[in-house]
């Protein structure tokens, strides 16, 4: 496999030449490395000019529209391998990612998925949840799809309209959600967990939910907006020529993002109790004008809604598992939007 490593980069000067030197260290390397700087003012760019010297297979570039998802689309753009993988800045590359693929043969596949790791600020680390499943549901309540988990056939990427740059974060979970609805061919990798996410300050999540309530309800916005104009209208050239991947059920898909937006709620009430945030008056009031804005559900899936957030907001987790059992089931069908 010809693989094409892309990483945004936007004021990393103290993390990515390790995150360089990780990459080009692996067991196998990349066919190319591209690093596309997003208006760096730290002295970024001026590092990678450097580190590229006398290595024929990196490449820096330059992207003036903000956000992680505009710099990986320039990047793409530039990609010439069959495959592309898009790697943070501030993380390291596992020696072992290639060579584990090498031997395999992807033919006829879109898209391998891979578990991933997290670690949080305090230093805990654990395997994210890993669900090897095609259904679009368990993208929008586990968001099993992200950045470090999704190989791409270059092609295929490209045909479904790449990276979304209207979203400024979590912007591979609305990737990963578009993708699924397109109904790839997807090698669901279940081996061990290769790369590491780190949340710190400094990353695009932020520090709390609260803090970014703002950028969290465009996204919420755009995958909104996916769901109901896909009904009307292809979402990719890709969609366009195969009809037939359109979810059987769209409408269905309503209701589980309801439920996330209420755990998302929950979670933001939580930030009030332990004094993580002071803007979460603000972030509460926002989303939750947005749900009752954006949402037709019965008393019965309000309630369901509420319990969720209650259960959230007093420290309870894995009220997803709860959600996306509720959405996969015969109760589910009775939504409309």
């Amino acid at each position: 496999m010809e693989i094409t490593v892309i990483v945004p980069v936007k004021d990393r000067r103290d993390h990515i030449g390790k995150t360089l030197d990780s990459i080009l260290k692996a067991g196998i390397p990349p066919k190319e490395v591209i690093i596309v700087d997003n208006e760096s003012t730290d002295g970024t760019y001026q590092f990678c000019e450097q580190y590229i010297k006398n290595r024929p297979n990196m490449t820096l570039l330059r992207e003036t529209f903000p956000g992680a998802a505009a710099a990986r689309n320039k990047g793409l753009k530039s990609c010439k391998t069959e495959w592309v993988y898009f790697f943070d800045s501030d993380d390291l590359f596992d020696y072992n990612f290639i060579s584990t693929f090498h031997d395999l043969k992807p033919e006829g596949y879109d898209l391998i998925a891979v578990p991933t790791k997290q670690r949080t600020q305090d230093g805990k680390e654990h395997v994210r949840t890993y669900i090897t499943s095609d259904d679009p549901r368990v993208q929008l309540l586990a968001s099993v799809l992200n950045t470090p988990g999704m190989l791409f056939r270059t092609s295929f990427l490209k045909d479904i309209g790449a990276w979304n740059p209207s979203c400024r974060i979590w912007d591979d979970w609305e990737l990963g959600l578009r993708t699924m609805l397109h109904q790839p061919r997807v090698l669901w990798y279940t081996g061990h967990a290769f790369h590491t996410i780190r949340l710190h300050e400094d990353s695009l999540t932020g520090s709390s939910f609260s803090m970014n309530y703002k950028e969290i309800i465009r996204t919420l916005t755009i995958i909104i907006a996916h769901l109901q104009s896909s009904i009307l209208q292809p979402l990719s050239t890709y969609h366009a020529q195969h009809l037939d991947c359109l979810y059987p059920h769209l409408d269905l898909l309503m209701y589980p993002l309801y439920l996330r937006t209420c755990i998302l709620l929950g979670k933001i009430q939580n930030e009030q109790f332990r004094g993580k945030s002071r803007n979460y008056k603000m972030a509460s009031k926002a989303l939750t004008i947005f749900r009752n804005d954006n949402f037709q559900t019965t008393f019965s899936q309000r309630l369901t809604g509420g319990l969720m957030r209650l259960y959230t907001m007093l420290g309870g987790r894995g009220a997803w598992r709860w959600a996306l059992s509720i959405s996969q089931s015969k109760r589910s069908r009775k939504v409309k939007k």
